[in-house]
């Protein structure tokens, strides 16, 4: 009976962690398939310009389609979502207050938990977090570009390339504003907002969580470069998200990393200077001074910790 109990607990926490990102991939879905076919339907019957603009903008309304069905997927999530960032601020709080409680001998006054959330949480701390994660993101971000094309793994991926290739048909402004910020924050509403903080409830340690929600943030971009990419930079978003304490840090890296890879990869001149062995290795050693700096606690201090 023991045996099946800890079985049952298994598949059940299983199925907890699970279970959001099936949700919001079939709303995805079929909210992508709805709008596909509405578009095709309208357009049509228009016909004129507004077909002739579907026809010759087609991977832009595709991309468009993507941002509002990523949308509609969240919306179900949206309470699981506040509730998991609350319970992870929680946490993050109570263990600041415990180390200033021993750093300073004394507990802290109830004043404290009255002042604006702006001194609460300091103003240096959220500049020098978010300078930190943006930086670290457009580094890691394009080094691992960098050595995924060195790898040729680029080359040996046909949907990869089909992928890439419907990305850099997008207008340039409305694919900054779809990768830099519509996609980011949906993503990390899923993966680091409900999954990584459900498992987290699972597991004595935050390394399995980082593994379980990188893996299904890997899945989830469906090709072999994208999910390897996808599962090294999930680490990285959940390594800066547990060690900045706020989900706000985890949305400004997946959106300054996105938006980094795609303007530079996207202009030639850009691509010219940064896509090359000197720069990746540049950008490589950037990357790693700076997740030394976080896990030594130089950044990655919690913003209601004092300076």
């Amino acid at each position: 009976m023991a045996e099946n109990s800890g079985n049952n607990g298994r598949w059940n926490a299983i199925g907890m962690i699970i279970k959001p990102f099936l949700v919001y991939y079939a709303i995805y879905f079929i909210t992508s398939i709805m709008l596909t076919c509405l578009v095709i339907s309208v357009s049509q019957k228009a016909g004129g310009p507004l077909e002739q603009f579907c026809t010759e903008q087609e991977a832009t309304v595709r991309a468009v389609i993507g941002g509002l069905a990523m949308l509609s997927g969240i919306l179900p999530l949206f309470s699981t979502f506040r509730r998991g960032i609350c319970n992870h601020n929680n946490r993050n709080d109570n263990i600041s207050n415990l180390k200033k409680e021993k750093d300073s001998g004394h507990k802290k006054d109830d004043i404290g938990q009255k002042q604006p959330l702006l001194n609460r949480w300091g103003a240096g701390a959220f500049l020098q977090n978010a300078f930190v994660t943006i930086t670290l993101a457009i580094s890691s971000s394009v080094a691992l570009n960098i050595l995924l094309m060195l790898l040729r793994l680029t080359e040996a991926s046909e949907t990869y390339d089909q992928v890439s290739a419907h990305q850099y048909g997008v207008i340039m402004p409305v694919g900054l504003f779809l990768y830099g910020v519509v996609s980011p924050f949906a993503e990390e509403v899923v993966f680091r907002g409900v999954i990584y903080n459900r498992a987290k409830t699972c597991f004595s340690s935050v390394t399995a969580p980082m593994i379980l929600s990188s893996l299904l943030f890997g899945v989830y971009h469906g090709n072999i470069v994208q999910m390897l990419y996808g599962f090294l930079m999930g680490m990285l978003i959940a390594f800066v998200y547990e060690k900045c304490g706020r989900f706000v840090y985890a949305f400004l890296f997946h959106a300054a990393a996105n938006a980094a890879v795609y303007v530079i990869t996207g202009s030639p001149f850009l691509y010219g200077i940064f896509m090359t062995p000197s720069a990746g290795l540049i950008l490589a050693g950037i990357s790693a001074v700076l997740l030394g700096f976080m896990s030594v606690g130089g950044s990655g201090r919690k913003e209601n910790e004092n300076p």
